[in-house]
């Protein structure tokens, strides 16, 4: 039977870090799993709901890290094989998600990676990674993003998964639920978690990091379609989750 770790790197992010966690406590119910929130020193008052919860291990980190370490960090403390990392802006959609991940996993030998398909540039976005943990340690692989080297989290270790002969399963997003910015990502013909395209991006929650516009985008504009996007009856209803 598997089972499952399930990581996120989590930085002032209070309301999607609950969301996330909600929606996988409603929909991993047929498999053995952890979760696993690694925080990139979150101010405490963001913290509190974390610190209440008794089934996330909570990794505390002492300054902000990034995205990439505190992937490769939670992959340390996950005690199953198989490894998903979503994004704490990203929930799950519904059941059977990640039996439809590991089946799409196994369909090869070749494949040792599953990501969310970017731009040509940028060949993974980094919303889902599914891998097992011992090929990611036993061939020294990093998320971490180098400057001068990789655009974003998982770049490099994309090139290098290719570069040892494997080959990475890159699924892409589809017709979308809600009426909302952001992508759903399907798998098995099937949509299955949702990413916020600005979720994180504005700091709305940590003061000295703010942003009042982004590619355009006006954080007035952002909170109101992200409260239209937590008035989703589906959000709703993993919000009511305990």
């Amino acid at each position: 039977m598997p089972s499952l770790s399930i990581i996120s790197a989590n930085v002032d992010s209070p309301e999607w870090v609950k969301l996330l966690v909600k929606s996988i406590r409603k929909f991993t119910t047929d498999m053995e799993h952890e979760i696993i929130i690694v925080d990139n020193n979150s101010m405490s008052q963001n913290l509190s709901w974390l610190k209440e919860q008794g089934d996330i291990k909570l990794v505390l980190l002492d300054k902000n890290y990034g995205h990439g370490e505190a992937i490769d960090l939670g992959t340390g403390h996950a005690r199953h094989e198989f490894i998903c990392a979503l994004d704490v802006d990203a929930h799950v959609q519904r059941e059977g998600w990640a039996n439809d991940l590991i089946d799409l996993y196994n369909e090869s030998k070749k494949i040792k990676f599953i990501g969310c398909k970017g731009p040509e540039h940028k060949p993974l976005k980094p919303p889902l990674f599914f891998y097992e943990k011992s090929f990611i340690v036993d061939n020294a692989l990093s998320f971490k993003h180098i400057p001068g080297i990789s655009s974003d989290t998982a770049q490099k270790l994309y090139h290098d998964i290719v570069n040892l002969g494997f080959s990475v399963e890159r699924i892409s997003p589809g017709c979308k639920i809600y009426k909302c910015y952001g992508d759903e990502f399907y798998v098995d013909e099937k949509p299955t978690f949702y990413h916020h395209w600005y979720g994180t991006r504005f700091c709305e929650n940590r003061p000295e990091r703010k942003k009042e516009e982004l590619d355009g985008y006006r954080i007035e504009d952002y909170l109101a379609n992200k409260a239209k996007l937590f008035e989703e009856p589906l959000v709703k209803e993993i919000l009511r989750v305990k």
